[in-house]
């Protein structure tokens, strides 16, 4: 989705699409039929090959596992060229930061849905506010296959990890530490999503917005939808040691699990449900108490039906697009590692209507009481 939205682009001269998996490369630049599309095979642990296959670029943008996020990184600073991934490999990935400022260089760390466009929308709904209590972001999803019992839209090797893990919440001043599965509530998502059971995640968002979005932000939690049989398919996961690597040159039960489990690229036009990220940001101003609401949602079989995808991968890949775009454009002056946060949101809604992604907002606010 990325390389199609950048193909499309008279911004953009070329796209190379390099996979460690060559001949997946090779495909996906032939469904994009377009001339500027080109692909290699590359191993992103392979510090040469990435430069030398990077070398004569202007951008590296960064889909691999965020294991490979530092050596990816490394190569395109060693070339001078910017660079963008929708996913951090750590709590604070912006520790180098006065490297690529000092080269004149940008490196925009998590853009893509979530994080990505849940930042931008929670730094817009931040920006009309003289103080922000709370951002909330929701990830809602009905996603189900009748083809599969058990399904990842994203990586699965991260989406496994990420729900199986202690979270954070940001709570007056400090960090709490959520259990797998904790923070149980129900939210209520716009039509036609409605109610979902929604749970603290591992996420971006919780690390970097109480960092950069300021204002006196007293709480951000990052919540995921997970359905009853999701839930009971990960504990089982964790009880049975199916994600362990097991023994030197032996069986190796998550390389079977992973390897069993469908991949998110194979699953466009096989998967009904909706995905939806919303961002809800409370605070005051003119002494009102405000409430915004910012969200897109997308079918999953509208999106395989316009664009041939899944609607996770469609707004991950679109949210990657248009910081790419910004950046190629030098809409995006600020040099350094950034968090989408950090950037004046306007840019990114014109973008995003473009590529038909629809963003809602709701506003509430009611006068301040004392």
């Amino acid at each position: 989705m990325v390389a199609e939205h950048l193909s499309a682009s008279d911004s953009v001269a070329e796209v190379i699409l390099a996979d460690v998996d060559g001949e997946l490369a090779k495909r996906t630049a032939s469904r994009l039929k377009s001339p500027k599309a080109h692909a290699t095979q590359l191993d992103a642990s392979d510090a040469e090959g990435l430069q030398r296959t990077m070398r004569g670029c202007g951008l590296v943008i960064n889909t691999a596992l965020p294991q490979f996020n530092r050596t990816v990184q490394a190569a395109a600073l060693a070339e001078g060229l910017n660079y963008l991934d929708p996913a951090n490999d750590s709590r604070d990935p912006f520790a180098d930061s006065d490297r690529w400022k000092a080269a004149g260089l940008t490196a925009l760390c998590a853009m893509g849905e979530d994080p990505g466009l849940s930042n931008v929308f929670a730094r817009y709904a931040a920006d009309g506010m003289e103080r922000v209590d709370s951002i909330k972001v929701r990830d809602g999803d009905t996603a189900s296959s009748p083809d599969y019992p058990f399904i990842a839209l994203f990586s699965p090797e991260t989406f496994v990890e990420e729900t199986l893990a202690p979270s954070r919440i940001w709570r007056d001043g400090k960090y709490d530490s959520v259990p797998p599965f904790g923070e149980f509530e129900t939210y209520e998502f716009p039509a036609p999503i409605g109610s979902l059971p929604v749970y603290s995640v591992d996420h971006e968002e919780v690390d970097t917005l109480p960092r950069f979005i300021g204002k006196g932000v007293g709480y951000v939690d990052f919540k995921l939808a997970l359905d009853p049989p999701t839930v009971q398919t990960l504990k089982l996961f964790r009880d049975l040691h199916l994600l362990e690597p097991g023994p030197p040159g032996g069986p190796s039960p998550r390389r079977a699990l992973f390897g069993a489990l469908p991949k998110p690229a194979d699953l466009a036009g096989r998967v009904d449900g909706y995905a939806a990220i919303l961002v809800e940001v409370a605070g005051a101003k003119d002494g009102h108490d405000i409430v915004h609401t910012i969200y897109a949602m997308l079918g999953h079989r509208e999106a395989a039906k316009r664009f041939g995808s899944t609607a996770t991968a469609y707004l991950t890949g679109s949210g990657a697009a248009a910081g790419a775009l910004l950046l190629v454009s030098d809409s995006i002056r600020e040099k350094g590692k950034l968090s989408p946060e950090n950037l004046d949101p306007k840019p990114f809604f014109p973008l995003l209507r473009k590529f038909g992604i629809d963003v809602k907002e709701v506003l509430r606010s009611e006068r301040s009481v004392g």
